[in-house]
């Protein structure tokens, strides 16, 4: 029984923050954080990022959430308020609560793999000055266009990848065409096996020999997991599944 509560508690507090509308909303600012003007500029980059991209971009400005989690709050909200493009709810949230100062940036669908471990980390670097500083607005500007930028380098390089063997056979097809050309305009040319005709005798002696190291290149690589939303360092993430059974994934923490 108090497993089947969970959600109806959930649901009739989101009921207070869902807007109740026949278009859903992706910038929704009860907390009251937000100009007219940034909610609207907001509002249109994200239509088109879905035009664009099918894919859903949600922002949720509140003031508290009483003694849910932030991934909880994030999930039921994006869940049950009908977010996300396709059958995978594909789309990507960012949650403010600005009583506790909690942030959560949550994954849903083909986001999970688009938006990895690495790339949210990157996010959160970018926005978590802005937020500390109470600069709500700057902090989803830049949330939204990190999110087109790493949509855009997505999707038309996937499209790129896939023609880039046809430009290279094509390009070395180019190459080979003009060399031959050159080739054949040089009939005077005749191959030689040495350089002596070019050298004068004696001209040519080696005094010193030595070897010299110029430089060392060492890569590194993350190891990227996936466990279920972890602590740590004051924030947390993985993935989870919701209470309406959708899986999800993120990172969030206190700012």
């Amino acid at each position: 029984m108090k497993r089947r509560l969970i959600p109806l508690l959930m649901a009739l507090m989101l009921l207070t923050a869902i807007p109740a509308s026949s278009e859903l909303e992706r910038v929704i600012d009860p907390a009251e954080v937000l100009s007219a003007d940034t909610e609207a500029l907001l509002t249109e980059k994200i239509r088109q990022i879905a035009e664009q991209y099918s894919f859903d971009v949600v922002i949720l400005n509140i003031a508290d959430i009483g003694s849910y989690t932030t991934y909880d709050f994030a999930a039921d909200y994006y869940d049950y308020g009908g977010y996300g493009y396709g059958e995978n709810h594909d789309g990507i949230m960012l949650l403010i609560v600005t009583g506790t100062r909690d942030y959560y940036l949550m994954n849903t669908g083909s986001a999970e793999k688009i938006f990895k471990d690495s790339v949210l980390t990157d996010i959160e670097e970018d926005i978590l000055p802005y937020l500390r500083r109470n600069n709500y607005e700057q902090a989803e500007r830049v949330f939204v266009e990190k999110t087109a930028d790493r949509l855009g380098a997505v999707t038309p390089a996937g499209r790129a990848k896939r023609f880039f063997p046809l430009l290279m056979i094509l390009g070395l097809g180019i190459a080979l065409i003009v060399v031959f050309s050159m080739k054949s305009s040089m009939k005077s040319v005749r191959k030689k096996r040495g350089a002596a005709n070019y050298v004068r005798d004696g001209s040519f002696r080696l005094h010193t020999s030595q070897d010299l190291f110029l430089y060392s290149t060492t890569t590194r690589r993350r190891i990227e997991t996936d466990s279920g939303p972890r602590g740590g360092g004051g924030g947390f993430s993985g993935g989870f599944t919701g209470h309406s059974g959708t899986h999800h994934s993120g990172h969030g923490g206190k700012f």
